[in-house]
């Protein structure tokens, strides 16, 4: 209640999402890595009759979902998407206000880059956000998502997971199978520790490239279409 007071001009991503994927039956979204929830809002408004799961491992973002109204709209899962059921290490990002930093981080607890990867070129990049604590998580697989919610067909998954794309793969077989729309950050560096490029997650997804088109390709993201689903 109180989220969508003022109508919200979305990215375009959304637009074409919503031209995509019908609106009934009821689209099936699995959101991966949810932060605080402002695409879970958006997402929420593009499909208001989506069945919504939204997947976030941090436990400060955990509280900021609560108190935002978040889980009002979407099943909110406090675990991470990973290759196996059970626990990991999770990497907190904080930001280093003592140096030079984006004027839009105002605190030290910034957790939009955590990940249950190490950093690598991250470092490089963004010298301000340092990662010198970290958490055990729960952990699980896609496709014991899938299974224990009884999820058959998958309209959308929208991956923001940092870096452990390769693991949301592993672990994701059988529901990316059966995934009409996979769309995914990526990166061709080695942001993180371990992290594929694009030509890999094409590779290691389900049927490989020949199965998967792309349909648009941002800078650091890329929306992928199941040819044997959608």
């Amino acid at each position: 209640m109180g989220l969508f007071t003022k109508k919200p001009t979305f990215p375009p991503i959304y637009a074409q999402l919503a031209a995509l994927i019908p609106q009934s039956p009821p689209p099936v979204i699995i959101e991966c890595g949810c932060h605080v929830g402002v695409d879970t809002q958006r997402l929420r408004e593009t499909f208001p009759s989506a069945r919504l799961i939204a997947v976030e491992p941090d436990p400060r973002n955990l509280a900021q979902l609560s108190s935002r109204g978040i889980t009002s709209i979407a099943e909110v899962l406090p675990m991470a998407v990973s290759d196996h059921d059970g626990t990991a290490t999770f990497h907190l990002s904080e930001a280093d206000l003592n140096t030079e930093h984006p004027s839009w981080v105002k605190s030290r607890d910034y957790s939009g880059s955590s990940s249950l990867k190490r950093p690598a070129e991250h470092a490089v990049q963004h010298p301000w956000c340092v990662f010198e604590k970290s958490v055990e998580v729960p952990t699980i697989t896609l496709d014991t998502l899938a299974r224990e919610r009884s999820i058959d067909r998958i309209d959308l998954i929208w991956a923001d997971v940092q870096g452990a794309e390769d693991l949301l793969i592993a672990g994701g077989q059988a529901a990316l199978g059966r995934t009409r729309y996979l769309y995914t950050e990526f990166s061709d560096t080695e942001v993180y520790k371990g992290q594929i490029p694009l030509a890999q997650i094409l590779d290691r997804l389900p049927g490989g490239p020949q199965a998967w088109s792309i349909v648009e390709k941002f800078p650091y993201d890329v929306l992928l279409r199941n040819n044997a689903c959608a």
